[in-house]
């Protein structure tokens, strides 16, 4: 077939591209397709001209028809004249300048007026792959339709086409308004907006949307297209996150007050009080008890969450001091040889205090490595600042 101006006299979007997709001349067709003047496209590449999604489309295209010398076809997507960008089906064809014999391809939109539908494949495509929903709402008839995309998202349209009252009514309340926003949007693109939508039997899920307006086919019909995407997932790990770090400042604070709370106290009454009103809750127990040995004496005072037999409990050794935290409703006290070793079956959190040393254990699991060093620190506070005056 020879080029000739007769290619870019049709009505429909026609343009002539060198082989490497430069654009030799085009019509006011395809100039207005491509929103811009004809002085604008001529020797602009092609595929700079379109939108970046479609770099690959426009150059697989033409280099199909350049090098096969046979006819191509595929949807692209124009930025159009207005807010709403064009979908159009392309065909490429290989041709020859009448003048100097120099190959060019013809891109040219084809009428697709009795297959719209066939425009949509590759959004419904692309959204299937990114695990997204597409619908369409039509402002006439206002109706939901949905066209298709990831089969999870499916499950929320039970029907294949719903009116906008019904999907006004499955919105939360506080989200309509939202909803009526995207429904009227005039951008070619909305923000993305976030809807709590209940379902029959899913309950209520939380969607993020965006509507995009779109020509299906060069003076063909404007419609409004709804991306959806199901965050109900997402959201509810966000908010188990938000749960877990309000917990651990929660835990933070109350470590921060039992430190405080041992360093200032200076009497072994104010330090009994600190512990035995303060331990337990710190650090996630059920109990607290605090025991005092001088000179062969043992003195045990508890918070009553701790069932003790004091009176098992045999003196002997060095003077200790030893602060426990069960949490399992029984308590234990491990020292060094030389130390006490009560006759206890014991589980739960144990901290012993010594002149030197201190020792933490857990006998059914360790606590949590952030509790278990906050532990040791405190204690060894309370070692320090305690000077067994009695209060």
């Amino acid at each position: 077939m020879d080029a000739s101006d007769e290619l870019l006299r049709r009505a429909a979007p026609s343009a002539l591209l060198t082989l490497d997709g430069a654009i030799r001349s085009l019509n006011a067709a395809m100039a207005r397709t491509l929103g811009r003047s004809l002085e604008q496209c001529v020797g602009r590449g092609f595929g700079d001209l379109l939108p970046v999604s479609q770099l690959t489309a426009v150059a697989s295209l033409v280099a199909h028809a350049a090098t096969t010398k046979t006819v191509a076809m595929r949807v692209l997507e124009f930025p159009g004249p207005g807010a709403a960008s064009v979908v159009c089906l392309v065909e490429a064809r290989p041709v020859n300048d009448p003048v100097g014999g120099e190959p060019l391809v013809w891109v040219h939109s084809l009428d697709a007026g009795n297959d719209r539908g066939g425009l949509l494949i590759p959004f419904r495509l692309a959204a299937e792959a990114a695990n997204l929903g597409l619908c369409m709402y039509s402002p006439q008839e206002r109706e939901l339709e949905w066209l298709g995309g990831a089969p999870a998202l499916a499950a929320l349209f039970p029907e294949a086409s719903m009116s906008l009252s019904e999907v006004v009514r499955r919105v939360h309340p506080d989200d309509r308004g939202a909803l009526r926003r995207l429904a009227t949007s005039t951008a070619a693109r909305s923000p993305w907006i976030r809807l709590r939508f209940l379902t029959e039997r899913d309950g209520c899920h939380h969607l993020v949307c965006q509507a995009r307006r779109i020509i299906l086919g060069s003076g063909g019909p404007e419609r409004v297209f709804g991306v959806i995407r199901d965050d109900t997932k997402r959201e509810a790990r966000r908010r188990r996150a938000l749960v877990a770090l309000s917990a651990e400042r929660q835990r933070a604070d109350e470590i921060a007050a039992f430190s405080s709370a041992v360093m200032t106290a200076v009497t072994e009454q104010e330090v009994r009080q600190v512990v035995l009103t303060r331990l337990a809750a710190t650090f996630g127990g059920t109990g607290a008890a605090l025991a005092f040995i001088t000179k062969g004496r043992l003195r045990v005072s508890s918070d009553a969450g701790i069932p003790m037999p004091v009176a098992a409990l045999p003196a002997g050794g060095r003077p200790q001091r030893a602060a426990l935290c069960d949490r399992h409703r029984r308590a234990a006290v491990h020292s060094q040889p030389g130390g006490l070793h009560p006759p206890l079956a014991a589980r739960g959190h144990v901290a012993v205090l010594r002149p030197a040393r201190l020792r933490l254990r857990h006998l059914d699991h360790l606590p949590q490595p952030d509790r278990r060093s906050a532990a040791r620190g405190l204690v060894g506070d309370l070692r320090e600042r305690t000077p067994l005056v009695p209060g």
